[in-house]
């Protein structure tokens, strides 16, 4: 699992005046709204004690916690320890990382990472979510299943035409094949596109395959846990569909799926619509929740890849870079460390301020 990238916590209109909890990349974290509506998210343990913040309180501009009422704002710090009295000096280590919030397509993204703002990767770009001429749908999945198994199923051009029946033949078509793929990359991601028959797209030029047609679909990721599917069915009738995958722990994953759609965009047909992209995604989870091992390999020696996995191979390649930067958690030296020991994810703060009561998570030595 990585630092240094957005990562959606909840949907907009689940955060409220009192505590919220989520659980990312396997570290706990609280989030809240103050008095003004602004939200926040901080990291989930009181420096005190070692309490769940998010059971506590919001009171006022503060989370409170619920073991001995010490209140921390919205950056972190603690601006009221009720032992000390209304006088008490509050000490300089009594504050927890706060990590940065952007509000977009209806959810909650935090950075949770220490890169100042310039050095951030963007969130992934959305232009149908505010266009009249489409219309988006919010689902959220839950999965038993490795970040990086379910980031690779999305990017798989070879898998629909077994995983999926509607848009696949399950390999009856004697001509069926992955044509050579021409991978794209940029600088936060890689992603393909390419053209498939589909047996529910009727096309006149397709005599020989009764109900058959061509249609253009493909991938690109963004960062390790966003990235966009493309469906076009024909040159006009288009789907585009936005996933943020959330790592809650290693194995876990939490799904938010907004699909735009520039055809059918009436309000009632949300639910159809929503009906068939919980029986697609039901497909892909039933796969990769039984993947063996569970999480991807170390070393590509461990399988056979073979030409259709080009974008995988490239989407790989893109996170050994990640890692370079030394943006992944080392999650081997967390389990090794001391019994119950706790650990933050780095907040920017931690580039300008020193004194912190909970280590910062440790990250993988990049490799020279």
């Amino acid at each position: 699992m990585f630092m240094n990238f957005w990562y959606v916590a909840a949907e907009s209109r689940e955060l409220t005046d009192k505590p919220l909890h989520a659980k990312m990349l396997g570290f706990e974290f609280v989030l809240f709204r103050d008095s003004k509506g602004k939200a926040y998210c901080l990291s989930n343990v009181c420096v005190h004690r070692g309490a769940s913040l998010a059971n506590g309180k919001v009171k006022g501009d503060c989370v409170e916690c619920p073991y001995h009422g010490w209140q921390f704002q919205g950056d972190g710090a603690c601006t009221k320890i009720p032992s000390l009295g209304k006088d008490g000096k509050i000490p300089a280590r009594a504050k927890v990382d706060s990590y940065p919030i952007e509000e977009k397509y209806g959810l909650v993204f935090c950075f949770l990472g220490d890169l100042p703002e310039s050095e951030r990767p963007p969130i992934i770009d959305m232009p149908e979510y505010a266009d009249p001429a489409w219309r988006t749908t919010v689902q959220a999945f839950g999965w038993r299943a490795d970040w990086q198994r379910a980031m690779e199923n999305s990017l798989d051009p070879a898998h629909t035409e077994f995983v999926h029946p509607s848009m696949g033949y399950q390999g009856e078509r004697a001509d069926y094949d992955v044509p050579d793929l021409a991978v794209h990359e940029h600088v936060w991601g890689v992603g393909t596109m390419t053209t498939f028959v589909s047996p529910d797209l009727p096309h006149e030029k397709m005599k020989g395959l009764k109900g058959a047609g061509q249609m253009e679909a493909g991938s690109t990721t963004w960062g390790v846990g966003q990235s966009v599917t493309k469906l076009h069915f024909s040159p006009i009738a288009w789907a585009h569909q936005y996933t943020f995958t959330t790592p809650v722990d290693r194995h876990h994953i939490k799904r938010w799926f907004l699909q735009a759609r520039n055809f059918r965009t009436q309000p009632e047909m949300d639910t159809p619509v929503n009906e068939r992209n919980n029986i697609v995604m039901l497909q892909d989870k039933v796969v990769v929740e039984r993947l063996a091992p569970f999480c991807t390999p170390e070393s590509s020696t461990e399988e056979v890849l073979v030409k259709s996995d080009l974008v995988i191979v490239s989407f790989r390649d893109k996170l050994k870079e990640f890692e370079r930067r030394g943006w992944r958690i080392d999650l081997e030296a967390m389990a090794a460390a001391a019994d119950g020991k706790a650990f933050a994810i780095p907040s920017p703060a931690r580039r300008f301020a020193k004194g912190w009561a909970i280590d910062a998570a440790p990250t993988v030595t990049p490799h020279a």
